[in-house]
């Protein structure tokens, strides 16, 4: 555990030091030159890995290469603003690039990079049909479903948690933007409680007490949104620590006898 905790901060020192050696020296180097460099890295990342026999730290060597894989597009479209005014589609690109790759490799950090690249191109794609609020809570509903699509349709074992947990978020934070706007909050406490009971039937279904905790918190989090009345909020948070508490034992003991 200690050696892929230091090997995860590892990868995350090196790649901010690459993103400031070129933001130090991009004069200097010139940005073709950064952005064949930067390809380079990531390509030895991956052929390095192909090359040998799978040991367990690999998947970090991979993530680099992953990293420097989305430094590299995005420096690409900053300097020459190759899509236009469509540069958000070069997280969607990313997502794609990461998805390959994590198949290809078997990695699930990379997964979630490429989950997150998704989450950030339904974030910022245009579309103007309602207002900004409501218009973002409807963008994580539908990276949510893109997300259990792709679930629906993957089949590596191990990434189905990872989907799970994405899908499962991404869907609680639209309902809770929904909640957040005055015309819609009963709307969006609603939709809340409706994710709430769909969690708590995976908790039980797949022996998973996050997918509990999400149903509590979340649905916690929405009616103080709805309330927004300060006694209450600090009476709901105390109960709300005790309330984890038992339902962390109420858990474990049904899970115990099953």
């Amino acid at each position: 555990m200690e050696l892929r905790a230091l090997a995860w901060i590892g990868v995350m020192l090196i790649a901010t030091g690459v993103g400031i050696f070129v933001r130090k020296h991009f004069e200097e180097i010139g940005p073709l030159t950064i952005a064949i460099v930067l390809a380079a890295l990531a390509i030895a990342c991956f052929v390095w890995v192909s090359l040998k026999s799978r040991a367990p730290l690999d998947d970090y060597v991979v993530l680099l290469g992953a990293l420097i894989v989305s430094a590299d597009v995005a420096f690409v479209e900053t300097q020459w603003h190759l899509l236009g005014g469509e540069w958000q589609r070069h997280l969607l690109l990313l997502a794609l690039l990461h998805a390959a790759t994590a198949y290809w490799f078997d990695s699930r950090a990379v997964l979630s990079l490429s989950i997150a690249a998704l989450a950030g191109w339904f974030g910022v794609e245009k579309r103007e049909l309602f207002d900004a609020q409501v218009q973002f809570a409807i963008r994580a509903f539908a990276c949510s479903a893109a997300l259990v699509v792709w679930r629906l349709v993957n089949r590596v074992a191990a990434f189905k948690p990872i989907f799970d947990q994405f899908a499962m978020n991404i869907a609680f934070w639209g309902a809770l933007i929904l909640t957040a706007d005055e015309d819609m909050k009963f709307a969006g406490l609603l939709v809340t409680v409706a994710l709430a009971a769909a969690a708590l039937r995976l908790a039980f279904a797949q022996r998973r007490e996050l997918f509990l905790m999400y149903a509590f918190v979340y649905t916690i989090i929405a009616i103080n949104i709805v309330v927004l009345q300060l006694a209450f909020m600090l009476m709901s948070a105390i109960a709300a620590i005790g309330a984890l508490f038992v339902i962390h034992a109420i858990f474990q003991q049904r899970l115990a006898r099953s």
